[in-house]
């Protein structure tokens, strides 16, 4: 449960090593990636259907996808490094000095959705842009208020509140604070951007919030 190490300075170092290594160069990662269908047949696909930001399984990391001069470029968000990308057919690339494989998806509705690096990374396309804090109204920040309870563990409780430009999360065991700000109507991230905030709403009202990949916090009624 990395919620109770939220305010540990070993956390950010560990987090930024993970994604600064996981496309180029490491495999740390690899074995918490899961496989993604069927390839896409080669066909001519523009490159600008590729385009945008992508989320990695961590939900800390993202990579940007962007073409230049009629050739499609992979940025990591997390250092700004680019690298221009080789077109072998329809859907597939790879980095032109490393030989780094990128394989983009379909969804069922027929829209590319995912971005399959290294042969096992499935990389999830957002909406928005992780760089940037997206201003929420007052009302909607006021819907993520609330107590959360640790899904595995009723015993930690987490409360969520709004503050001038985001939300405060206190942890009640402990009574420490952090800060997050929105890049979009659900998803938040702390300061340095290493730790994650995914809100699930029902009804237009939040009923849990994901802390990383995998800590589920539940809404208390």
């Amino acid at each position: 449960m990395k919620t109770m190490n939220l305010f540990k300075s070993a956390i950010a170092p560990k987090i930024r090593r993970v994604i600064g290594s996981i496309l180029f160069g490491s495999a740390f990662l690899l074995t918490n990636c899961f496989a993604q269908g069927e390839s896409q047949p080669a066909k001519t696909v523009p490159l600008e259907e590729f385009s945008g930001y992508y989320q990695f399984p961590s939900k800390a990391g993202f990579i940007q996808f962007e073409v230049k001069d009629k050739v499609l470029f992979a940025k990591q968000v997390w250092d700004g490094k680019e690298y221009p990308l080789i077109q072998l057919n329809g859907t597939n690339f790879e980095s032109e000095k490393e030989g780094h494989k990128i394989e983009f998806l379909k969804d069922d509705a027929g829209q590319f959705t995912y971005a399959k690096l290294m042969g096992r990374i499935i990389t999830v396309k957002v909406g928005f842009d992780p760089k940037k804090v997206k201003q929420l109204s007052a009302a909607q920040l006021k819907r993520l208020e609330g107590t959360y309870i640790l899904q595995d563990d009723h015993n930690l409780k987490l409360h969520i509140q709004p503050s001038a430009n985001g939300l405060t999360i206190k942890q009640l065991w402990d009574n420490k604070q952090v800060t997050f700000t929105p890049r979009s109507e659900t998803f938040f991230l702390n300061d340095d951007g290493t730790f994650p905030l995914t809100f699930l709403l029902n009804d237009g009202q939040a009923v849990q919030v994901t802390c990383f990949a995998d800590d589920i916090w539940l809404k208390a009624e």
